[in-house]
């Protein structure tokens, strides 16, 4: 098997270099019609999105972008936000979850990189990682898959079993075959320290890892920077959702980059 390469990792590592932060904050804009609590101040999610992209970009080295909160907005747009992104030094994954047929993953694949995004997400359950690595990789992006989810459902992915492996270790071996950029994994009770190390162990090195930031129990993010050079900490409402977009991020970077050199300063002892 020939040595992993990655167009996208390659450029995340330089942005991350350039942002000197390896924060990537999500932008979910929700209109007020939509629900009680963390919505937009008015129905316009193109400005929206572009204000919170100019707030947090001194200190951000990717956008996230969930595809349910892009529903309905046209290609143009999406384009422009991801030309405002670009234009700002950071880089564009876009939260789509993809997980279909291989045709089906194409499409997608094909408007993904129509749309302007470096990344996609993707959902491993159709079992054809490879495939959708490979599509991914023609079109210049990176993909990231996803290994164990925060929600309290994704148990299963720890008590399901497939040749006598954890489901979410038997996808992480097959995000090493298929020479996929990154993984994602959650943030929850049911994850495990253990869990990182398990799956950092089976999917190799130089990929990146992104893990959400909920709240103040910094125990995995810690985790997933240290067993992971590439760690990439998402962080969505705390930031897009408050007063001082700007301020927040500014403030998570800091965060963040203590973690890593504390870290860092435990290794060398």
């Amino acid at each position: 098997m020939s040595a992993f390469n990655s167009t996208f990792v390659e450029k995340h590592n330089q942005t991350v270099l350039n942002k000197d932060s390896f924060l990537c904050v999500s932008i979910d804009p929700a209109l007020p019609a939509q629900r009680e609590r963390h919505v937009m101040p008015h129905d316009d999610r193109v400005e929206f999105m572009k204000k919170i992209i100019g707030d947090v970009a001194p200190y951000t080295s990717v956008i996230k972008m969930n595809r349910q909160y892009l529903v309905g907005l046209t290609i143009d747009e999406i384009r422009a936000l991801n030309i405002h992104i670009h234009q700002k030094g950071m880089l564009s994954i876009v939260d789509h979850k993809l997980g279909d047929i291989d045709s089906s993953n194409e499409s997608a694949i094909f408007w993904i990189k129509e749309e302007g995004f470096d990344a996609f997400t993707f959902s491993p359950y159709g079992v054809n990682i490879e495939k959708a690595s490979f599509l991914a990789h023609e079109k210049k992006l990176g993909i990231l898959v996803i290994t164990l989810m925060s929600h309290p459902e994704a148990m299963f992915h720890k008590i399901a079993t497939i040749d006598e492996k954890p489901l979410y270790l038997y996808i992480a071996e097959m995000c090493k075959k298929a020479k996929v950029d990154g993984f994602w994994i959650g943030n929850a009770d049911h994850i495990e320290i253990s869990d990182v190390s398990k799956i950092k162990q089976l999917i190799g090195d130089n990929r990146i890892a992104l893990v959400p930031l909920y709240g103040t129990n910094y125990t995995i993010i810690k985790s997933v920077i240290f067993h992971n050079k590439n760690a990439l900490v998402d962080v969505g409402r705390a930031i897009t959702y408050s007063d001082s977009p700007s301020e927040k991020a500014a403030y998570y970077k800091s965060l963040l980059n203590d973690f890593k050199n504390e870290i860092a300063d435990k290794k060398t002892v």
